[in-house]
């Protein structure tokens, strides 16, 4: 039995080795059997070129200034209103005029600006197009008013920041700026909602101004109460807005106090005041911020009633060469070489002036 296991342990050893040897022998002499590529693994194409170097950046299309009437020592119109409600009068314009006059000023090529930009020198506007500014004086219900829809709480779609916001939605290049100047007893009505309306202005992006605590006629008033009429209108609005710079003074009656100076800075309780700006009653268009002459706390406005708005409206359509019309740059001043003259180079605020002949010269 073991010379016969011994006999076919030797027989399997040997079919073992010729097994191997002819497997080997299937591959020629020096090669190796590839191994099989990942499951779907496809040699990519080499591409033909490849260009390595940096793309050009794209250039905008320069401005022809003389094409589109470019003149940022134009007039920009700051405009006015008080009461928004059902009745059209001296002081007061229906919510449908007030819509009408947002049209009018699209269709005529104005777009919203901040009183804070142009007060800076920092317009920024589409090239051809003028900016102008809007303010509200007194914080009535009819500037801003909320009501319940459907069981949550909304802006009134009929309140001028009701309308604003919906022709912005409609007419985004058209802007979202104004500012609100508001009293201290209760802004903008509904005694509930007031600070709840301050944060919303802010966050729509509008401003606040300050139209003094009590609406009184400042030229009546010692230094101490002209910083406490402003003075206190800073504190509270910081007290509901944390962080909120007021810088803008609306005059009540457009009355000056006895020194000016009272009304652009000071002090009350520790809270102190700049304002940047200080706005009379009318009449009229202000200068450019880089004109000689422009001065921040003397800014007149136009009203906003049918006759006075139609007015300035044509005035400045037959007039255009008066406008302020934006070279689209905001680290350029353009204007037509005529128009040099008036310019206070201590006001350019570092930004280049750049001068061409008009059209026709």
């Amino acid at each position: 039995m073991n010379f016969k296991k011994q006999e076919i342990i030797f027989v399997v050893l040997v079919l073992i080795l010729t097994l191997n040897f002819v497997g080997c022998s299937t591959a020629p002499t020096g090669e190796t059997t590839p191994k099989e590529p990942f499951p779907e693994q496809k040699e990519e194409p080499k591409p033909e070129h490849i260009d390595k170097s940096d793309p050009e950046p794209k250039q905008e299309p320069e401005i022809d200034l003389a094409e589109i009437n470019a003149n940022e020592a134009g007039q920009i119109m700051i405009l006015e209103w008080h009461v928004i409600g059902e009745k059209e009068g001296r002081w007061s314009r229906t919510y449908t005029n007030f819509r009408k006059d947002l049209e009018t000023l699209y269709e005529k090529g104005y777009r919203l600006v901040s009183l804070r930009d142009v007060v800076t020198n920092n317009i920024q506007v589409e090239a051809g197009y003028t900016p102008v500014v809007l303010t509200f004086d007194d914080g009535t219900e009819g500037h801003f008013r909320y009501i319940e829809q459907d069981g949550k709480r909304i802006i009134d779609p009929h309140s001028a920041v009701g309308i604003l916001k919906a022709f912005y939605d409609e007419h985004p290049d058209f802007g979202l700026m104004a500012t609100f100047y508001i009293n201290y007893y209760t802004p903008f009505g509904q005694k509930d909602y007031w600070q709840d309306k301050l944060r919303e202005i802010v966050k729509l992006g509008m401003d606040l101004g300050n139209h003094t605590v009590n609406h009184e006629k400042l030229n009546n008033l010692s230094q101490e109460k002209v910083e406490e009429e402003l003075g206190k209108m800073v504190k509270m609005v910081q007290e509901v807005v944390p962080g909120y710079e007021l810088d803008s003074l609306a005059l009540p009656y457009g009355i000056n106090p006895k020194d000016i100076n009272w009304a652009v800075s000071g002090e009350y309780e520790g809270i102190k005041y700049h304002n940047k700006a200080i706005l009379l009653v009318g009449s009229g268009p202000i200068k450019s911020p880089v004109v000689k002459g422009f001065n921040p706390s003397q800014l007149p406005r136009i009203q906003v009633f049918q006759e006075e708005f139609d007015k300035w409206l044509n005035y400045f359509d037959e007039n255009p060469e008066k406008r302020y019309i934006s070279d689209g740059d905001p680290d350029t001043i353009s204007i037509p070489v005529g128009e040099k003259d008036k310019i206070d180079a201590n006001k350019l605020g570092g930004k280049i002036l750049k001068t061409y002949e008009p059209n026709g010269k």
